[in-house]
């Protein structure tokens, strides 16, 4: 679909796959794509379909990206301004006063954001719409944490209250013991307290009943809704491998077919959150129902799968934040006319063969899954990579560079946190059971 808008849009998060799909998708559409790029390693930056590249301090360091991003609001004034994290969704929505003269926003209100990103908001939201969640507990301080270790049903997934303010985006640890419930406390929450300064970390923790070893992944239903809620879009996934065990972010997804009682489920969250926009919601089958987990509002890693499968919800939220109303009416009509149960998957290819790789070396897989990984791409023809296009090679190739910096970084931490195969249950094993 081509648009004739002459507004250019702007997109941070430069180095994320979101991003890389929804540059692509608005570039293809004919639109001026721009984006904001913290380093030379920024792969969206890199894309064919990029007119323009600013050069920005990280989202996380929060002030001096914003005053740069005003500075540049201020010089070319009235490009859109779309979320592509839990940062800029939070940092726009706070600061819609100071964004709004020079940006097109496209943007819910601070008391939405606080209850999508605050976890604990998040679970009241989704209880007051009718949702399943999983059992958790907020102690504010070590002395409640005392009190309630020896209650609890372990294992527990230890988390963060929110990833807003924190400069690491870690999903959390699991422990299975009251022991080890003290000791891995005691060190989240003094890596928040040194990490996060504005917050206070005690009271940024959650412990979560933990249910990873259940015969289900994690189910993804992502989307997009108008602002009048009316216009409704979803696709459902599965993750079927994550960078990080037994917590982490998606490195391959498979798609599933349509399960309209689950969006119905998501379409009333949203309305109960007064929220409009692209979104991620993430479930887990526990105790006989679905229970919700998270809530991204904004981009995904996997956005490009969507497209792929006709659901261009950048583009959708371009129509919507210029008033588009006609265009945006069809585009919705169409991909929710075209969706089918056609199988499709989608994958970071070099990050997927580096960690099988690695976990080779370290002797931190099993033969099974070391096999079952090397042919999981042969088995599944129609795939969707995270950078790698033949139509705009260079995010790629950017990409690649970027996670084989990355990785030797974390492969200290990586040896740390996992064990020789050994003392391991296979992934291959729980994949089967999926």
């Amino acid at each position: 679909m081509l648009v004739k808008s002459k507004i250019a849009v702007l997109l941070a998060s430069a180095a994320a796959g979101g991003t890389i799909a929804a540059v692509r998708n608005l570039g293809a559409a004919g639109l001026d794509v721009r984006v904001l790029s913290s380093g030379a390693c920024s792969a969206a930056a890199w894309s064919r379909y990029v007119s323009r590249s600013y050069s920005i301090s990280s989202e996380t360091d929060e002030q001096r990206f914003l005053q740069q991003l005003l500075s540049i609001g201020k010089s070319e004034p009235g490009q859109v301004l779309l979320s592509t994290s839990d940062h800029t969704a939070w940092l726009y929505a706070e600061n819609q006063a100071q964004l709004a003269p020079y940006f097109l926003l496209y943007q819910p209100s601070m008391q939405t954001m606080r209850r999508i990103l605050d976890k604990k908001l998040l679970a009241e939201a989704a209880t007051a719409a009718g949702m399943s969640v999983l059992q958790s507990w907020y102690p504010q301080n070590i002395d409640e944490l005392t009190a309630l270790a020896p209650t609890l049903p372990y294992p527990i997934l230890i988390k963060p209250r929110t990833q807003v303010h924190r400069s690491r985006n870690d999903k959390g640890v699991v422990v299975h013991s009251e022991n080890e419930l003290q000791q891995r406390y005691k060190a989240f929450v003094e890596e928040d307290a040194v990490r996060s300064k504005r917050l206070v970390a005690e009271k940024n923790i959650i412990l979560q009943r933990f249910v990873g070893n259940s015969n289900q992944a994690v189910h993804s239903i992502t989307g997009f809704i108008d602002r009048t809620a009316e216009l409704f879009v979803t696709r459902h996934a599965v993750k079927v491998l994550q960078r990080s065990q037994p917590v982490g972010v998606g490195i391959c997804f498979e798609s599933l077919p349509a399960n309209p009682s689950l969006s119905d489920d998501v379409r009333r969250l949203c309305r109960e959150l007064n929220y409009f926009g692209i979104f991620e919601v993430e479930l887990l089958w526990f105790d006989g129902c679905w229970n919700i987990i998270d809530f991204n509002p904004r981009m995904f890693s996997q956005l490009g799968l969507d497209i792929y499968r006709g659901s261009s919800a950048p583009l959708f939220a371009y129509l919507d934040a210029i008033g588009d109303a006609t265009a945006l009416q069809k585009a919705v009509y169409e991909a929710n006319a075209t969706e089918n149960d056609e199988k499709v998957v989608f994958y970071d290819r070099f990050t997927l063969g580096a960690l099988v790789l690695t976990q080779t070396l370290t002797s931190r897989i099993s033969r099974q899954d070391r096999s079952y990984w090397k042919t999981w791409k042969r088995r599944n023809s129609r795939a969707v990579d995270f950078a790698a296009d033949s139509r705009d090679r260079k995010p790629g190739i950017v990409h690649v560079i970027s996670e084989m910096y990355l990785g030797l970084r974390a492969m200290p931490r990586f040896l740390r946190s996992t064990k020789r195969v050994q003392e391991l249950p296979t992934q291959a094993a729980a994949k089967m059971h999926n």
